[in-house]
């Protein structure tokens, strides 16, 4: 897997892929298999509905998925296929509608580990300051620690180590599973969330082998090599992997007069490339 080699300083992971390029779609796949995301230039569309299902098509994704949390009665109200993420007042979803910074995690709090395979992002408008998406490549920094502390790393594959639950008020869902994990290809994925949806189970693996692989992927999520602030500007799009990388947001500033406007879009299958010739 090309990810588990990536360098986040090399100033190639963040190049810009052309949406009306003839083969856009292949270098964005491309993009994803060597770094876990990729960037796209959309072009103008009638309505951003339209950019999300012309890109989302031309990688093969297939329909948008609703995630288990927003599939609850209580939450229907979030249970749009696209979603809006900006700053409400009115709304008290800890993660859409405020402006502050969000911690590592990866989408699907309720849904298994590796269901939500891509995210999707595209920036209507971007932030006055701040908002820039943050990304960690989690799966790498696991690989790192499984060869220098086996016992760290199998304590965080354990079924039972990490219980995640939700922060909207009012509502009272949890769901448990591993932080890494194989698919049924056999690759390592990842829901690795460092936030206040966490409840850890430090009973799973030997003494302190749960402190330490937290403490280790703590300390890579610092490294500049393992992570990278992506700031989109007005019509860009971030694709990534969401059962291969932990991502996060830096807190914004608005502008009154042009808010910060982000639309998110989650799929089930990973991107994939089409047997039709893509038009140019």
């Amino acid at each position: 897997m090309k990810q588990a080699w990536a360098d986040y300083t090399d100033p190639r992971c963040a190049s810009r892929v052309d949406f009306a390029e003839q083969y856009a779609p292949e270098q964005l796949i491309s993009a994803l298999s060597e770094w876990g995301f990729a960037i796209a230039k959309m072009p103008e569309f009638n309505h951003t509905d339209m950019t999300l299902k012309e890109l989302s098509c031309a990688l093969r994704l297939g329909s948008p998925y609703v995630p288990s949390l927003y599939q609850q009665s209580e939450t229907k109200g979030y249970s749009a296929a696209y979603s809006d993420i900006r700053s409400n007042p009115d709304d008290h979803h800890p993660g859409f509608s405020r402006t502050t910074g969000q911690a590592w995690h990866v989408d699907g709090l309720l849904d298994d580990i590796g269901v939500i395979k891509t995210t999707i992002l595209y920036c209507v408008r971007p932030a006055h300051s701040g908002g820039d998406t943050l990304i960690f490549n989690s799966l790498a920094a696991f690989l790192r620690l499984r060869d220098a502390d086996p016992e760290a790393a199998d304590a965080l594959m354990s079924p039972k180590v990490l219980t995640r639950r939700s922060t909207i008020p009012g509502v009272e869902l949890r769901a448990t599973g591993p932080v890494f994990a194989l698919d049924e290809n056999g690759d390592l994925i990842t829901r690795y969330t460092d936030n206040e949806t966490c409840e850890w189970n430090h009973s799973a693996g030997p003494k302190d082998a749960l402190h330490r692989g937290l403490s280790y992927l703590t300390a890579q999520a610092q490294e500049p090599h393992s992570r990278l602030a992506v700031r989109l500007t007005a019509g860009e799009a971030l694709i990534f992997r969401n059962d291969r990388l932990s991502h996060g947001r830096q807190a914004y500033v608005d502008d009154p007069g042009a808010p910060r406007h982000l639309v998110r879009a989650l799929y089930t299958k990973a991107p994939a490339k089409s047997d039709a010739p893509q038009s140019g």
